[in-house]
């Protein structure tokens, strides 16, 4: 458990850097929990609870100062959970949602740790002092980071049993409803993220996308054999399918786009041209 509690701790650290560099997005649920899965020696699981979870987190973002959830530990510690203990999506979903919500928490309090330090790092700069600036720099950095990495390194280390004791205790009951949860948190998260995106001019492509999972994901065959009739199912267009069909028309959509946003433009200066050569024209009539 130990091996386990630090590529957790690692993850975290790792995750967190990611979040502050560069804002790659590649401390998303997405890629994160699935590189979580390749290190504890669980890749399929990782993948897949991994796009779980982003469909969750998919519609949370944060805008301006404001931070809904922690969705980089919640997903991690979610994930890690489930996977130590072998349990399911249900539990990493259940997990992950009021861990996000208490990451927030953390989060704020190590940021006001790190804010206090500003003018330490004003009274260097006005001295001219860079090498305490850089040496304070670093700690501010490495206590962040080495913070995070505590955090995942002990919470495995002394909660998995605790979690997979507690999973196992539940009745019967609770864990249905789990299950029933882990399955409308998904719809939620697109829900919220149609909601920042919708408008009229997109919900052609919102139907046709729809339309396209409705109507030709699955075509039923039915045959009779030895007196019994069979019916059968075959995908016609799977969802990886659909969706390089919506990239498609993202890139022509896109591409049309620019092309206007161009000629818009271009406009102003054909407009210009036009009346200097008028001006050059009414100059040699005179």
């Amino acid at each position: 458990m130990i091996v386990q509690a630090l590529i957790v701790g690692f993850v975290v650290a790792l995750a967190k850097f990611l979040d502050w560099w560069g804002s790659t997005q590649l401390s998303r649920p997405i890629f994160i929990v699935a590189l979580l899965g390749i290190l504890l020696g669980y890749p399929t699981e990782g993948i897949i609870l991994g796009a779980q979870l982003e469909l969750i987190f998919l519609g949370n973002v944060s805008l301006g100062g404001v931070m809904p959830s922690d969705i980089t530990l919640g997903a991690i510690f979610g994930a890690a959970f489930a996977m130590l203990t072998g349990s399911d999506l249900t539990v990493a979903i259940t997990l992950a949602v009021p861990i996000s919500m208490l990451g927030t928490l953390l989060y704020s309090f190590m940021k006001m740790v790190i804010t206090s330090l500003v003018p330490r790092f004003e009274k260097h700069i006005k001295d001219q002092d860079y090498a305490k600036f850089n040496r304070l720099w670093h700690l501010q950095f490495w206590g962040f980071e080495l913070a995070y990495f505590l955090l995942g390194f002990i919470v495995i280390l002394v909660g998995a049993d605790a979690v997979k004791a507690f999973v196992e205790w539940l009745p019967e009951w609770v864990q249905s409803s789990m299950t029933v949860a882990s399955t409308m948190l998904p719809a939620i998260g697109l829900a919220l993220l149609l909601k920042m995106l919708w408008q009229k001019s997109l919900a052609p492509y919102y139907f046709l996308g729809f339309a396209l999972g409705a109507f030709f994901f699955y075509q039923k065959t039915t045959e009779v054999v030895d007196g019994a009739i069979t019916t059968s199912s075959t995908n016609i267009l799977s969802l990886v399918q659909i969706a390089f069909i919506g990239f498609i028309i993202a890139t022509l959509v896109v591409l049309a786009d620019l092309k206007s946003n161009k000629q818009a433009q271009m406009k102003p200066f054909a407009a210009s041209d036009a009346s200097d050569d008028s001006d050059e024209e009414d100059f040699f009539n005179d």
